[in-house]
């Protein structure tokens, strides 16, 4: 199993942990294999980390969840992140939130057979002091209920030293991850290889800057010409190694500019997605959705 062109950083490994944890948990899969546009020896301990938070020391989950139908969304509200402060649980306008919430030990998750009646909000109780463990581990357990489209909003809660707005932006980059809520771009990029024609880490970490005010899309960031094109199915645009310091900028995946030189390209590309107007109808149509109703 394993989540091909999943990034880097910290949403590669959400988006790695969230794919492999759903269907290791359903007692899918032999093997693992986390592919980030890191170093490789950075993957090693990805994959290590989810395979003892689902597995343990067996290395197979005991007790698989039965799998559910996928299904779409039956309301036209998007997850919402509450966050929980001073004894208090709050919602994103910083109003008190009143409603249930679904509080269990991360050690054993609850099982929800398909998408019941009202809201579900899932308040995982974490303890945790190491920044990357909570991240794996927390995409890992809750990925499939996004995935699946079973539950309303998220609360992680820790008791370790990991508090606050990082708990609130991990709760978010877990619903931007399985695709519940878009509420900013998404960036496809493969891991280095052997036909790489640029420092592929450093083009990732300019794209991502130089787009990341926008909202909604989906960039690759792709090493090479040999794969690049036809695994960065779904890309709205693709920023990819042809010659050396050359790029190819793509439309979906047709290439609308070739051999542009590496100082240019970046340039190029925001030039482009500026002629389409997407960044401004992707953002209106993924980031302004209600939430929860009151």
């Amino acid at each position: 199993l394993g989540v091909t062109e999943a990034g880097e950083g910290e949403d590669g490994r959400i988006r790695s942990a969230a794919g492999i944890g759903t269907l290791l948990s359903e007692g899918i899969g032999d093997t693992i294999r986390v592919s980030l546009s890191e170093d490789p020896e950075h993957e090693i301990p990805v994959a290590k980390e989810i395979v003892r938070f689902l597995c343990g020391s067996k290395g197979r989950v005991t007790n698989p969840i039965e799998p559910a139908a996928f299904q779409t969304r039956t309301n036209l509200y998007k997850p919402e992140v509450i966050t929980y402060n001073n004894g208090r649980y709050l919602r994103e306008d910083g109003n008190s939130y009143q409603g249930d919430m679904l509080i269990f030990n991360y050690k054993t998750a609850p099982l929800i057979t398909g998408k019941e009646e009202g809201n579900i909000i899932l308040n995982p109780v974490f303890s945790e002091d190491d920044p990357e463990k909570l991240v794996i581990d927390s995409a890992a357990l809750l990925g499939r209920y996004f995935i699946l489209k079973q539950a309303d909003g998220i609360c992680i809660t820790n008791s370790g030293k990991i508090q606050g707005d990082k708990l609130k932006e991990l709760s978010f980059s877990i619903l931007q991850a399985t695709e519940a809520r878009i509420t900013r771009n998404k960036y496809i990029s493969c891991p280095t290889c052997g036909r790489t024609k640029f420092d592929l880490q450093d083009a990732v970490r300019k794209v991502k800057a130089a787009t990341g005010h926008l909202t909604g899309l989906k960039i690759a960031i792709m090493g090479c010409i040999v794969n690049g094109p036809g695994e960065m199915a779904g890309a709205d645009y693709g920023y990819v190694g042809a010659a050396k310091g050359k790029v190819h900028i793509y439309k979906g995946q047709t290439p609308v500019m070739k051999n542009v030189p590496e100082k240019d390209a970046i340039k190029e590309l925001l030039r482009i997605i500026d002629e389409d107007g997407q960044a401004g109808n992707q953002a209106a149509s993924s980031a302004d959705q209600p939430l929860l109703p009151q």
